[in-house]
This record gives structure tokens, C-alpha cells and sequence, in this order.
């Protein structure tokens, strides 16, 4: 056996095994088919491709977001009253410990989209202000800063606006949302560099296509629907995006239906995601957080660095 093909064994037989780690995607579905609710929180299990209903929120609420330990953070964006909630997890995937995180101070307007972002906190798009707000969580704040601001957007500018919900691409960096592309009717992808969003400084951002300005997603004749576009592949309300933060796949859906795999490249749909058992739409898709298993035992890059050096370590004091 050579050298480098020794230390790669030994790395992989001190790492061991690989265990698969559960991919899952949790969405929001209203009974009532409608913002009247009462709303379920869904867990869509990729690898099994099955649904589990988690169980029923406090209160309404069309806003998800799921931090890296599995807690849960949703709101209702209409009622103006922006209270934040949270909740767990138990080993069943059911919800336990709901509670309300903090009730945040009026005058943001309608918030509709949310994500956690990479440093474990929270964003919201303002789609009243075209904003992305930024909320510390666990710091039981009322407020949240405002951290980009859409440049030349809105009923006075080019109509662009910064509307649904939030998701941080694992493979660019950029924080994605759905929103209104200029002209003011259509609906697409927008981005925003990941570091002005947690820069802690408020900048103002031109619109930006998810991909560039020359990417799919720009075309003229895309849209993911709009209320004069219905029959748009996401319905009259598009709403939820996530990202497989493994392998960057892109997921949407709209408002309660068309929960889908998308191709990320190419702006067009794989498949729409319906109950495996009747075939029919789940109504999941009011908004999307996607969340992978935090109990595998797959080591990190810095770890299989360590275990490499170990390695080398081992081989020079046999040969000593």
C-alpha cells in the first residue's frame, strides 16, 4: 500500500462509518386551505419521500424558519401585531415547547419570509418597505435592524420588490428570496450578497437576479404566477424557497400548494412534491425551512484534516 493511499485508510478508519443523516424540508399548511388556518406545520422527509404532520401552531402564522438545532420560529405578517414564536422538536417530530419568543415594536409593516441565516439569526423580508430585517435571536428584542434596502424599488420606482420568503444559497453565499421583478407584475428570484445582509449596516441594494442579471431567472418571460398570472407554475401567490444546504437544490412552492423541486440553473420545474399515497398536493408550501439531521456521524473537513495529520504523525514515528 503507498503512502498517501495508507494515510487516507487511516483517516477513514478513525473517522468511521458514514451514517446517513435525515434531509427534511418543514413547511406551513392552513386546514382551511386559506390565511384563516388553523395552520399545521408539515416535515417532508426527502429521502423517504414522506410527509409527517408535526402538529398545530399557536395563533396563524405563514412565516417558517428552522435554526441548526432544529428549533422552529414563525409569525403572521397581516395582523400588524408581529408577535414571534417558537417551538421544538420531539424524537417524533412532533411540536412541543411552543412559546412566544418576543413581540417585536409596530411600524415594520407586512413581514412575509423568513430564514435563519448562517450566524444562527433571524431574517425577514419587509415587504411593505422592501427591506431585509435582521432579528438576534434569543436576545428577546423588540426590534429588529434593518439591514438592506431594496435601491429603486416600490410604486415609484421600477416596481421591483422584495416580497416572500428567504433562503441563504449554500453554494454562493447570497441570501434568495421571491419577489417582484421590475416592471412591477411578475414574480422571480431575487439575490443580495451575503455579507451586506449581516454586516449589521443598512445598504441599499439595486435588484439583483438569483444567478445574475443574464441568468434564467432574468428572462422577460418568467414568471412563477402572480394574481394576473395564475396559472404560473407556483399559483397566484408564490411563497416558499429553500435550499438544500448539501447539494444546493432549490425548492418553492406557493401560497398552501405546488410544493416543488426546481432546477436551480436553469429556472425550470423537476417535479411538483405530492402525498405519495393519493398523489394529491399536501397544501404545504406557506413557507419553507429545510433542515438536515444534525446525528450523523460524518466529520468535518477541519476534522479530517486532524485525522490526516495523525496519520502522517503514526507513519513518521514507525519510521523513527
Amino acid at each position: 500500500m503507498g503512502k498517501a493511499a495508507l494515510i487516507v485508510g487511516l483517516g477513514m478508519a478513525l473517522a468511521g462509518p458514514a451514517v446517513a443523516a435525515p434531509f427534511e424540508i418543514f413547511g406551513l399548511k392552513s386546514d382551511s386551505g386559506g390565511l384563516g388556518g388553523p395552520f399545521h406545520i408539515l416535515r417532508y422527509d426527502v429521502t423517504a419521500n414522506s410527509f409527517y404532520d408535526c402538529g398545530t401552531i399557536m395563533g396563524a402564522a405563514t412565516n417558517l424558519a428552522m435554526d441548526a438545532n432544529r428549533r422552529l420560529y414563525y409569525m403572521y405578517p397581516f395582523d400588524f401585531s408581529h408577535v414571534l414564536y417558537r417551538a421544538d422538536l420531539d424524537s417524533g417530530n412532533n411540536l412541543i415547547n411552543q412559546q412566544v419568543e418576543t413581540t417585536l415594536a409596530p411600524g415594520l409593516s407586512i413581514i412575509d419570509g423568513f430564514t435563519i441565516g448562517p450566524d444562527q439569526n433571524l431574517y425577514m423580508t419587509g415587504y411593505g418597505h422592501s427591506e431585509i430585517y435582521r432579528y438576534i435571536v434569543g436576545s428577546g428584542n423588540t426590534f429588529v435592524t434593518t439591514e438592506v434596502t431594496l435601491q429603486g424599488g416600490g410604486a415609484s420606482g421600477d416596481g421591483s420588490e422584495y416580497r416572500s420568503d428567504l433562503a441563504f444559497d449554500p453554494l454562493t453565499g447570497y441570501l434568495v428570496g421571491i419577489g417582484i421583478a421590475p416592471g412591477g407584475v411578475r414574480r422571480t428570484l431575487f439575490q443580495v450578497p451575503g455579507n451586506l445582509v449581516m454586516n449589521g449596516v443598512n445598504d441599499s441594494y439595486p435588484w439583483e437576479y438569483f444567478g445574475g442579471n443574464s441568468s434564467p431567472w432574468a428572462s422577460p418571460t418568467f414568471d412563477l404566477g402572480s394574481p394576473a398570472n395564475p396559472g404560473g407554475p407556483l399559483g397566484p401567490n408564490p411563497d416558499g424557497i429553500a435550499f438544500d444546504f448539501t447539494t444546493g437544490a432549490l425548492y418553492l412552492s406557493g401560497d398552501g400548494e405546488k410544493f416543488s423541486l426546481w432546477d436551480r440553473n436553469n429556472a425550470t420545474l423537476i417535479t411538483y412534491i405530492n402525498d405519495p399515497g393519493s398523489g394529491a398536493d399536501t397544501g404545504m408550501g406557506y413557507d419553507l425551512a429545510f433542515q438536515q439531521g444534525r446525528d450523523a456521524a460524518i466529520p468535518e473537513p477541519a476534522t479530517l484534516s486532524l485525522l490526516t495529520l495523525g496519520a502522517l504523525a503514526l507513519l513518521r514515528r514507525r519510521r523513527r
